[in-house]
């Protein structure tokens, strides 16, 4: 007789993972039971905890409402362009006030430019008109000068030597130069002559003209007065070239001057 083995009964494994997912189903559908179900209210506050059920746009076929008002598409579009409107009205009236600044500037700039050219046109100065042909009569002066840097040498004693003329040529030019350039006396300087020379390095003898018109006291006591004619030419000398070793350097301090004689009727007296 033959033995029989007996064999364990198993159960199918699907039939545990049914009866497992049937366990699961039960239990979600308890819960979801249990749990409240939530309103339009409660689902806006869980979503955005920050808005109000009133506070929550709603699109209604073009519009919208906020807190609990309705605002149209169009009059969002409105409140847009008026806002536009009136940012491009601010800056047209601001380019306006700069447009007219800039031409009160220009305006006032022209004014003055106008102005100064009238006056430079119309200004008369009467001291600057003169007649020459009044300047009659004659006011001279003489004096002396010593050139550190000139060697004396016998020609000079001679006017007639091409030594003495040609450094009487050429003091004559700087003083005439000097009073021809000065603001108050060029226009009654009339002549410079340099007559001698004489040893000591080289001191030089001179004479200065000057015309003036007549019965005018006041001119020989001030312009042509010896103090200003001596003045004007020793300042020239303070402003001389520096270097002291120019042939024609006239020391400053050597300078003498004296009137040479009082003029009546337009005779010059010695």
């Amino acid at each position: 007789m033959d033995s029989i083995e007996l064999q364990p009964v198993r159960c199918p494994v699907s039939l545990d993972n049914n009866n497992h997912h049937a366990e699961n189903t039960s239990k979600q559908q308890m819960t979801s039971g249990n749990r409240p179900r939530l309103t339009t209210n409660d689902a806006a506050e869980e979503g955005n905890p920050l808005l109000s059920p009133e506070q929550v746009p709603v699109n209604n076929g073009g519009q919208h409402r906020v807190d609990g008002e309705e605002v149209s598409q169009e009059s969002i579009s409105l409140n847009v362009q008026n806002s536009i409107a009136n940012k491009e009205m601010t800056c047209i009236t601001h380019r306006r006030r700069w447009m007219i600044l800039i031409f009160l500037i220009f305006l006032i700039l022209l004014v003055i430019g106008v102005s100064f050219a009238l006056c430079l046109v119309i200004h008369d100065d009467a001291d600057e008109k003169y007649n020459p042909t009044l300047f009659v009569l004659p006011r001279c002066f003489n004096g002396s000068f010593k050139l550190t840097n000139q060697i004396f040498i016998p020609e000079l004693l001679s006017p007639a030597s091409n030594q003495s003329k040609a450094l009487s040529s050429q003091l004559q030019e700087k003083l005439s130069e000097l009073y021809s350039s000065s603001p108050a006396l060029s226009r009654y300087f009339s002549s410079v002559e340099i007559s001698d020379f004489r040893n000591g390095s080289v001191v030089a003898d001179y004479r200065l003209g000057f015309l003036m018109p007549l019965n005018n006291a006041e001119l020989e006591q001030f312009t042509l007065s010896r103090e200003m004619v001596y003045n004007v030419f020793r300042q020239s000398l303070y402003d001389q070239d520096p270097e002291l070793n120019h042939p024609l350097y006239i020391h400053p301090a050597s300078l003498d001057m004296q009137v040479t004689g009082e003029s009546r009727s337009g005779v010059l007296y010695w």
